[in-house]
């Protein structure tokens, strides 16, 4: 990759471990959908407006959510 500074020609899909780290806390280890408290390792970072459409890879656009709620919503 070259790094221009235009962000269309590099896109980041994951989030930094220090992003997930954050979100996390700021919800109290809670997945954002059933509401229940997990472990950091049990839990996947997840796009709130999706990747796919044109979400960006940033802190604001990052919950933490429990593996198989993410899984479940990665399906529909």
């Amino acid at each position: 990759y070259i790094l221009t500074g235009d962000e269309k020609h590099l896109n980041l899909r994951q989030f930094d471990d220090k992003t997930k780290r954050r979100v996390y806390e700021r919800q109290k280890g809670l997945c954002n959908m059933c509401k229940k408290s997990f472990d950091i390792s049990e839990m996947e970072a997840d796009h709130i407006d999706p990747w796919h459409s044109g979400g960006k890879t940033v802190e604001d656009n990052c919950q933490m959510l429990c593996k198989p709620d993410n899984r479940r919503k990665s399906g529909s």
